[in-house]
């Protein structure tokens, strides 16, 4: 039966791409809240830090399964216990992120390269990872965060690899963005990173 020109089998169809629309645009939205809760997470007080050091790193699959004799509570450290002076200056590469993710284009990874836009240094991002990898047993219900910071440093190597190519080739930027997905999905490993530096009580 036709209403309004159209039957109920389209009227649903149109229906239910508004449903998925909206699912959409709350994603994105969702992102885009994303830097500026971090950014007030890098510029909260840090209570003093911990004991001077990084926690000794666990494996993802460590810190979810403890092993006989040990408590789950054992497996995760205490809040407080890490070093979250260290933390959140390495977090701060998580800016970075932005333009990494951008790499799409020759003139736009000249642009970022040559740091006309933005500030990228791949060398202070990977060692900020690296850092950050004192994260990797806090475990949150936000996602796992050693698996997030692997997949930023693998992103990092990889524009390291892309900025060394000369003459600048598609075959080389379409291999860079094979680490990197869509923007949205790249940006949306911090979440991770920032719910384990809410467990560490960073």
């Amino acid at each position: 039966m036709a209403i309004g020109g159209l039957s109920l089998r389209d009227r649903r169809k149109v229906q239910d791409v508004a449903r998925n629309v909206g699912r959409r645009y709350d994603a994105a939205m969702r992102i885009r809240l994303v830097i500026p809760v971090l950014l007030a997470t890098l510029l909260a007080a840090c209570g003093g830090g911990g004991s001077g050091g990084s926690p000794t790193v666990t494996s993802s699959a460590a810190a979810g399964q403890p092993s006989s004799g040990q408590s789950a509570d054992a497996a995760t450290p205490a809040a407080g216990s890490a070093d979250c002076a260290k933390i959140t200056t390495a977090a701060q590469q998580l800016l970075m992120i932005q333009f990494l993710a951008q790499l799409k284009t020759p003139d736009v990874i000249e642009s970022i390269k040559s740091k006309a836009i933005g500030n990228l240094d791949l060398d202070t991002f990977l060692a900020g990872m690296h850092d950050l990898h004192a994260l990797d047993s806090y475990a949150s219900p936000l996602g796992d965060p050693k698996a997030a910071i692997d997949f930023y440093e693998e992103a990092g190597k990889a524009a390291q690899v892309l900025f060394a190519t000369d003459p600048m080739t598609q075959a080389a930027i379409d291999t860079y963005n094979q680490h990197v997905g869509t923007v949205a999905e790249f940006l949306n490993h911090q979440i991770a990173i920032s719910g384990a530096m809410g467990a560490a009580g960073c």
